[in-house]
């Protein structure tokens, strides 16, 4: 069971400002038991999650003046991968380390936590997961590196390495370690336009989660932000879940089976419970507090029960913040943090019910 409680309240990855020391003042202030790494995309490309996930991986470089990652032609394809193998097996984390100029946010947040009387429960992270990172990246004929089974699979490695190094970090402050793979993507599988199979897509992802848990240990989870085959991501040996449950609870709770499965195993799901996107200003914290107990209240009719469906859960916004106004954000923390509390006194109110 993870250290933090239920229903405690964290983010996805980007924010709209641009002080990384701010930013992380503001997370550990409405979300102080698991925090999470500001992505600072407004401070340029260098912080989108592209660019972030590329360093140390074989044969590729970025555009900023494109903002594109691609394979460099003038790189020797088995020479690349070779020296890669040659790191990863050497299991050197620091080859797959972040720099500050790049993710501010990120030591900005471990510096603040650092300086706390106490650390944090858990801390946080984010990297792009393998199959939306070779689905946006190219070769030189312009064609995704998703159809590159060789340089995909390193990608996947080398993508995990990347999160084993921040949950190092996190847990040399003292805090339980949580990264997700940030998997937008897979709201395009099973499309005419998706070159993958269904096994070759899980195998991927159970690839960059086995290899990161090599390393220490850490609860892992995806994230989503749109409608996908939910079977398959629930499948996969991920502690959490993290889906829209704002936009796409229905699409969701179809898969009703898989679901209990999953939480039978002890994973947890987080509900990005709070939009990012223009709906936000049409919602207050009753609104979302009225749409997250109606959709708590139908899992538990199928029998999952209100108690296990608040004890095994998380709440997040939808997807990143990154889009919104610096205000629209902070109101969406705000949001965030009311609603945990308020589940927190409902899942309380059940115990103490013995129901």
């Amino acid at each position: 069971m993870p250290i933090f409680p239920p229903l405690a309240a964290t983010g996805i990855g980007s924010v709209p400002f641009t002080d990384p020391e701010a930013a992380a003042a503001l997370i550990l202030k409405h979300l102080p038991e698991l925090p999470f790494w500001p992505q600072m995309v407004r401070r340029g490309y260098a912080e989108d999650m592209v660019p972030q996930g590329a360093r140390g991986l074989p044969g590729l470089v970025a555009d900023p003046d494109a903002r594109q990652v691609r394979l460099d032609p003038g790189v020797s394809r088995e020479i690349a991968l070779a020296e890669f193998y040659e790191m990863l097996w050497q299991n050197n984390l620091e080859h797959f380390a972040l720099k500050e100029e790049e993710a501010a946010g990120f030591f900005a947040l471990c510096r603040a936590a650092a300086g706390l009387p106490s650390p944090p429960l858990g801390l946080k992270g984010q990297v792009v997961g393998p199959v939306t990172f070779a689905g946006m990246v190219k070769d030189d004929q312009e064609k995704p590196i998703l159809y590159d089974r060789e340089f995909t699979q390193a990608i996947s490695l080398g993508l995990a390495k990347k999160a084993a190094w921040q949950a190092e970090q996190f847990r040399a402050l003292g805090a339980e370690a949580v990264i997700f793979f940030d998997e937008p993507i897979l709201t395009g599988f099973g499309s005419a336009f998706f070159p993958v199979s269904r096994e070759e897509v899980a195998q991927l992802l159970r690839d960059a989660l086995e290899t990161t848990r090599q390393s220490g240990p850490v609860l892992l989870g995806v994230h989503c932000c749109g409608n996908t085959d939910w079977s398959l991501v629930l499948s996969l040996p991920l502690d959490i879940l993290s889906f829209d449950s704002y936009g796409y609870f229905d699409s969701l709770a179809l898969y009703e089976d898989p679901l209990r499965h999953f939480l039978d195993r002890g994973g947890w799901l987080a509900w990005g419970a709070v939009p990012t996107g223009e709906e936000l200003a049409r919602e207050s914290a009753a609104s979302l507090w009225e749409r997250f107990t109606a959709q708590v209240e139908r899992l538990a009719a199928r029998g999952l029960g209100h108690r296990r469906v608040l004890s095994q859960a998380l709440l997040t916004p939808s997807c990143g913040l990154g889009y919104l106004t610096p205000e629209a954000a902070v109101t969406a923390l705000g949001f965030l943090q009311e609603l945990s509390a308020r589940a927190r006194d409902w899942l309380a109110s059940l115990e103490g019910r013995g129901s």
